[in-house]
């Protein structure tokens, strides 16, 4: 084990300083100067978390003041109506608030005139007034359009000319604006007491501008430099971190707010955890942030040269924009040409506007990978989710649950020589990165010795040769252990090898439902029995599907009988279905999945998937096969998931949350509460806002109770196993590991007895009742006459645990 000296210490605890530091710079970049003029957009004030509060207790007051004052004229008789009663009476009160409200925060915070902010007030409620006439005239129009607003595709005179066109579009001078716009303004600042009109010099002259209030101002402020410091860019650490011995500190070296073992928004939680016996959890936690790790610098300067070349290549996003399609040169006068260039540039805006995110998150990854290539080994601090899921801290870098490009970035520190099983274990890895892991172990070691030659010119030639790791599943991942096969196959046995080589689970809710009732059908469909070559019951399920299909006389079928049910398509509903995925839900996969390959034929210049026939209602049709297609194949988890459902309903209909512990020993309480709120659909600068101007209550949502239970009980199952399992390794004397909740990854040459461990770990957990225990726990919560209600446990079957530690597949 490593040594940390005073140096260290200080190196890290100077990181943690920078780490919150760079935090605040990415808040106060990200809003305008508290108050003072700035270069930032109006939107941004009323966009972050401050200003959102700020809406929040502003929209009701401001809504009953307008309400009460359009009322007072409406029945003041036939006399002359004060200016701004034309514009402010046409809007619902509550919509007209927000409005109000959401252009006031920004108005304020960019120090606007207040004849500014009257004309911006004015011109968002008829942009809102117009958008619902054209919603009324042309339903499909205004459906249209929405969409073109979301991608940023029209202009502001362009929408003009479609309001007028569909005889939507409104008229007031610009005097009714002003009156309008002020009268709001003086609305909001006698309702709400948050903001005032002040006086400011401008020239020789003074002007009226819009302020926050005193007390307003003092307030915000608070709140904005309380987000400062909850917002940190969480850093790697350079020595091991604060061992977790209490439920409030531990990870970093220096105390952070809100940073807790387990993330539940509840404080009597908190304060109950404090009191629990859970050594296996904090052992648990501790031993996988004590894993040191190293970045792997051959990966790096190859992702590092793919980005400086423009991105790209292996699934990174691209460094630069696409660039627009060429005007045509008679845009102005061949209309045709003018529409089809819009729509192909339409789609390239879009395109890029996705890509930022990515640019930009991957441009981050890149600095925080710099800045530690370096170092002898990095750690990363670990927490909890409510369920006991353990997630790293920092997650704006390479971390050990990050997607490819992430995790390829990565490597153990301390390497360890393949000895005689690790050689097979990394080709396995291999092949399992290429996605040739439906076969057999032999199988999988046959494919990576015939492309050998593939791989070590990869390895020798990673840019300039065929590139063949870029074919993987996973590309960086793959092209890290190109690498090392390169070094086996120079070195043999004792090459020192650094990468973790993983075993991931076969549909881990599955698993885990049909070994807590001994479903043998079940286990045979998620590998829990010992065969031969991996089961696959995604393509079980496919199969099924498409017999029904076969079977079937439905127009709706047809397209599945003559394309076939993929195993993909059949994925996405089958992974979910053990999490409380809907038939419904199952639709949208289905939907998505059909979009996906359609953009990939288009990209291919090939028809659509299903050949023009349509999407939505093949996919309707499938998702009611596949719903009883996987209920066939995995009856027992079926069975589990209605009986949890059914006794979270009995706890609900007694107002109680529910807690359980989990087989490691942590309480787990789930307490959905129910959410009231004005329900707002309003339209602003081009876009339609849907919001819910959102309350917690401290009823319990029964749905949420009833919907969650399942997902958030078989969840803290697998979290368990991981916990039990890295305890065991540990016990084993295996301590470099890398874990994402049904994936497990050691050196090659521990992975023997990492495969032995899960299996093993898994029967300990099972061979109790699992189940029952819940159901006695929840019987303790219950008044006797509520527990009474609950249902019969469901049936167990005859699976004899034991076969499992036979199963190979179980974990591959």
């Amino acid at each position: 084990m490593m040594t940390f000296g005073r140096d260290d210490i200080r190196r890290q605890l100077d990181l943690e300083d920078e780490s919150r530091a760079l935090g605040s710079s990415r808040y106060r970049a990200s809003r305008p100067l508290p108050w003072r003029t700035d270069t930032a957009t109006v939107e941004e004030e009323a966009e972050l978390p401050p200003g959102r509060q700020l809406l929040k207790q502003t929209i009701k007051p401001l809504s009953t003041a307008l309400y009460e004052w359009v009322e007072r004229i409406r029945n003041g008789g036939a006399g002359r109506r004060p200016g701004g009663f034309n514009l402010l009476s046409q809007v619902k009160p509550d919509e007209a608030a927000y409005l109000i409200a959401r252009i006031a925060v920004n108005a304020a915070a960019n120090r606007l005139t207040a004849t500014a902010t009257a004309f911006q007030i004015s011109n968002a409620l008829i942009d809102h007034i117009e958008m619902l006439n054209l919603k009324r005239a042309n339903k499909k129009g205004y459906k249209g359009l929405e969409a073109k607003l979301k991608k940023g595709a029209k202009r502001r005179s362009a929408i003009r000319d479609i309001m007028e066109k569909e005889g939507a579009k409104v008229d007031f001078s610009e005097a009714d604006k002003l009156q309008a716009g002020m009268r709001a303004i003086e609305l909001l600042c006698d309702s709400t007491t948050l903001f005032t009109l002040d006086t400011m010099k401008v020239g020789r002259g003074e002007t009226f501008v819009l302020r926050p209030t005193e007390a307003c101002s003092t307030w915000l402020e608070k709140q904005h430099a309380r987000c400062e410091i909850l917002e940190p860019i969480h850093l790697p650490m350079v020595v091991r971190p604060r061992r977790w011995r209490t439920p409030f500190w531990g990870g970093y070296l220096t105390k952070r707010p809100g940073l807790r073992l387990v993330k539940q928004w509840a404080a009597p939680y908190h304060s109950e955890l404090r009191y629990v016996d859970m050594p296996e959890v904090y052992a648990a936690v501790n031993a996988v942030q004590e894993t040191p790790w190293r970045i792997n610098r051959r990966v790096l300067d190859v992702m590092r040269e793919v980005w400086d070349q423009g991105g790209s290549l292996g699934g990174l996003p691209r460094r630069d924009d696409l660039p627009m399609p060429t005007r045509p040169e008679d845009i102005e006068t061949n209309e045709l040409a003018r529409a089809a260039w819009k729509r192909e540039a339409a789609k390239v805006y879009e395109r890029n506007n996705q890509a930022l995110s990515k640019r930009l998150a991957f441009s981050q990854r890149l600095w925080i990978a710099d800045k530690f290539r370096d170092e002898t080994a990095i750690y990363f601090p670990h927490e909890l989710d409510f369920r006991g899921r353990i997630y790293p801290i920092p997650i704006g870098g390479p971390h050990p649950q990050a997607d490819d490009s992430g995790k390829g970035l990565l490597e153990f520190a301390n390497g360890m020589p393949l000895g005689d099983a690790g050689g097979w274990w990394l080709a396995v890895h291999i092949a399992n990165l290429f996605g040739v892991d439906k076969v057999s172990f032999q199988d999988r070691i046959d494919w990576v010795f015939a492309n050998t030659n593939a791989i070590l010119d990869s390895a020798d030639d990673p840019l300039d040769g065929e590139r063949f790791w870029t074919k993987a599943d996973s590309p960086y991942c793959a092209l890290a252990a190109c690498f090392e096969w390169a070094g086996y196959m120079r070195e043999g046995a004792t090459f020192v090898s650094h990468i973790p080589v993983a075993l991931d689970g076969s549909n881990s809710g599955l698993q885990h439902f049909s070994a807590m009732l001994r479903d043998p059908v079940g286990a045979r469909a998620v590998n829990l029995l010992p065969v031969d070559k991996p089961q696959d019951v995604y393509s079980e399920v496919a199969k099924l599907a498409l017999e029904a299909a076969l079977a079937a006389n439905d127009n709706e079928a047809q397209p599945w009988k003559l394309k076939g049910v993929s195993r993909k398509i059949a994925k996405r509903p089958t992974m979910t279905y053990c999490y409380s995925a809907t038939r419904y839900g199952m639709q949208d996969m289905v939907l998505q999945t059909l979009k996906e390959l359609d953009k990939e034929a288009q990209e291919e210049g090939k028809p659509p998937y299903l050949e023009g026939a349509d999407n939505y209602a093949a996919a309707n049709w499938l998702s009611f096969v596949l719903w009883d297609a996987i209920g066939e194949t995995v009856n027992a988890a079926s069975g589990a998931m209605a009986w949890l459902r059914a006794a979270a309903k009995v706890a609900a209909k007694a107002g109680q949350p529910i807690w359980w512990t989990t087989p490691v020993g942590l309480p787990v309480l789930q307490a959905y509460r129910k959410v009231t709120g004005q329900r707002l659909d309003v339209h602003y600068q081009g876009r339609r806002l849907q919001l819910q101007i959102a309350k917690d209550t401290d009823k319990l949502d029964a749905n949420g109770q009833t919907n969650g239970i399942a997902p958030n009980f078989v969840h803290s199952n697998d979290a368990a196993h991981l916990m039990a399992t890295v305890n065991a390794c540990v016990r084993a004397g295996i301590t470099d590991l890398a874990v994402i909740h049904d994936s497990f990854g050691t050196h090659a040459a521990n992975a023997n007895r990492l495969s032995l461990i899960l299996r093993e770990t898994f029967i300990a957990q099972y061979t109790p009742d699992v189940l029952a225990r819940f159901r006695d726990e929840l019987v303790a919560q219950l008044p006797p006459e509520v527990a009474a209600e609950l249902p019969e446990l469901p049936p167990m079957g005859d699976l004899d645990l034991e076969v499992l530690r036979d199963a190979e597949y179980m974990f591959a």
